[in-house]
C-alpha cells in the first residue's frame, strides 16, 4: 500500500528552497554585484612567481581589491617579457581628504595620480609561504612613468621594480664591479716580476741571517749580562746616595730651624738693649744731661784750640815774646 505525499510537506519544503535561493543572491549581490569594482592593469617587467589570481591588492597597505588576471607577453626580437597583471579595484574605498571618492577611471584623475607618484609594484605577503600581492603607492622619487603604446582595455597603472628586482639589480651591479676589480689585480699582478722579487726576499733573508750570526752580535749577546749586572750595581749604588743625602739633609735642617730660632732670640735681646740705651740718652734722662753738657765743653775747647793755632800762625814767636800789652 503507498503512502501519498503530503502536499503541506512538499510546499514547506519549496518554500524553504525559494528562501535559501534569496539569499544567496542577496548574499553575492551584496559581496560583489553591487559593488564599483573597476579593472586596471600593470605591466611588470620581472618574475611574477608566488602572485596568483585572487591575491589581495593593497593602497597603501589597505585592500581595495584582488587580482583577476596574469598573462604573459614575450618580444620575439629582443627576447623581453612583460607580465601584464589585471585587477580589480573597489573604488568607493579611495577617498580625499575632504570625503570625496578619487575616480581612478577618469583619465585626467589618473594622470593626476600618477605624475604625483602613483605606481603599482610586487610585495611580499609572507616570507614563509613566498605569496606576493600588489601594492598601490606613491613613491617620492619615482623614475618617469613609461605608458605602454597599446590600446588597452583597461585604465593602466605603471610599475615599478619591486624591492627584490632592484636588489638583483644592483647586486649584478655590484658582481660586475667586483670581477673588473679581480681582473684589474689579476693583471697587476702579471706585471710584477715575480723571479726578482723572489730573489730580492732570498737575499733579504740571507742579510738578515748573516747579521744574526755574525760576532758583533754574539760578542754583544755575550756582554749583554756584564752591562745587566754594571746597570744593577749602578742603580744599587745611586739608590745609597740617595739614601745617605736623605739623612744628612734632614739632621741639617734640624739644625738651621735650631739656629734660626736663636738668631731670632738673639735679635729681640739686642732689641731690648737699643730701647733701653735709646731712654737713657735721651735729654730728659740724667745721663742724657751730662752728656749734652759735656759735649759742649768739648765744644768750646775746640773753639779755643783754634784760635791759639790761627795766633800761632800769624806770629809764630809769640811763645818766646809773650803778648803784647797794646793786644787785647
Amino acid at each position: 500500500m503507498s503512502l501519498r505525499a503530503n502536499p503541506t510537506s512538499i510546499g514547506l519544503f519549496v518554500i524553504g528552497g525559494a528562501v535559501l535561493g534569496v539569499f544567496g543572491i542577496a548574499t553575492l549581490a551584496t559581496a560583489s554585484w553591487f559593488e564599483d569594482q573597476s579593472t586596471f592593469i600593470s605591466y611588470f617587467e620581472e618574475s611574477v612567481n608566488g602572485l596568483d589570481v585572487g591575491a589581495p591588492v593593497k593602497f597603501q597597505g589597505v585592500p581595495v581589491g584582488r587580482v583577476t588576471e596574469l598573462l604573459i607577453q614575450i618580444d620575439l626580437n629582443d627576447k623581453t617579457f612583460q607580465v601584464p597583471v589585471q585587477y580589480e579595484v573597489d573604488l568607493t574605498r579611495l577617498t580625499s581628504a575632504t570625503g570625496a571618492f578619487v575616480d581612478l577611471e577618469n583619465d585626467a584623475v589618473l594622470g593626476q595620480q600618477i605624475r604625483d607618484g602613483l605606481r603599482a609594484q610586487l610585495q611580499m605577503e609572507s616570507i614563509v609561504t613566498g605569496q606576493l600581492y600588489v601594492e598601490l603607492a606613491y613613491r617620492t622619487d619615482p623614475a618617469a612613468a613609461e605608458l605602454q603604446d597599446r590600446r588597452a582595455a583597461f585604465p593602466e597603472i605603471p610599475s615599478t621594480p619591486s624591492l627584490l628586482a632592484a636588489f638583483g639589480s644592483q647586486a649584478g651591479s655590484a658582481v660586475g664591479d667586483v670581477l673588473q676589480i679581480l681582473f684589474r689585480v689579476n693583471e697587476m699582478l702579471e706585471e710584477v716580476d715575480m723571479v726578482e722579487l723572489n730573489r730580492s726576499v732570498v737575499a733579504s733573508a740571507q742579510a738578515i741571517e748573516d747579521l744574526a750570526s755574525s760576532p758583533e752580535i754574539d760578542a754583544a749577546l755575550a756582554e749583554a749580562p756584564e752591562m745587566s749586572a754594571q746597570f744593577n750595581g749602578a742603580m744599587a749604588e745611586m739608590q745609597l746616595l740617595a739614601a745617605k743625602l736623605n739623612g744628612t739633609i734632614d739632621p741639617l735642617h734640624a739644625e738651621l730651624a735650631g739656629i734660626n730660632a736663636e738668631v731670632a732670640v738673639t735679635l729681640k735681646s739686642m732689641q731690648a738693649v737699643i730701647e733701653e740705651t735709646s731712654d737713657l740718652i735721651t735729654a730728659d734722662s740724667g745721663v742724657g744731661y751730662q752728656l749734652e753738657g759735656t759735649l759742649a765743653s768739648l765744644t768750646s775747647a775746640a773753639d779755643a784750640l783754634r784760635a791759639l793755632v790761627l795766633s800761632l800762625e800769624r806770629n809764630p814767636d809769640m811763645l818766646i815774646r809773650g803778648r803784647e800789652a797794646n793786644e787785647d
